[in-house]
């Protein structure tokens, strides 16, 4: 088992930090991404599963007008949808919350 362990690429700490300055949820998920062998261990994670979650359920709402609107089934051509902006926002900053704890949690479990 200790056979096919990979280190994490060299690239992860720096790319996480420019695209979590960017793009917080992006920095998460280059972080989990670069991370070699411990990959498995944090997407086994039930608080990055539930980030991830929440994420995306906060998205698919406004991705839906947005897709909705631009192939002609919204009746409105350019939808204004602040409560479904709102929603991805707060469902964005939750799932990054938890997906974080859950980074930290398989990191400090692992020492």
């Amino acid at each position: 088992m200790t056979d096919d362990l990979t280190p994490p690429s060299p690239l992860r700490l720096p790319l996480s930090v420019v695209l979590g300055l960017a793009a917080p949820p992006l920095g998460l998920v280059a972080w989990i991404l670069l991370s070699g062998s411990r990959r498995d261990l944090y997407l086994q994670s039930p608080w990055v599963r539930a980030g991830a979650t929440i994420f995306l359920a906060g998205a698919i709402p406004l991705f839906a007008v947005i897709v909705a609107a631009f192939i002609g089934l919204w009746p409105d051509p350019n939808p204004n949808p602040v409560g479904l902006g709102f929603l991805f926002l707060a469902a964005g900053l939750l799932g990054c919350l938890m997906a974080l704890i859950g980074v930290i949690r398989c990191e400090t479990a692992g020492s």
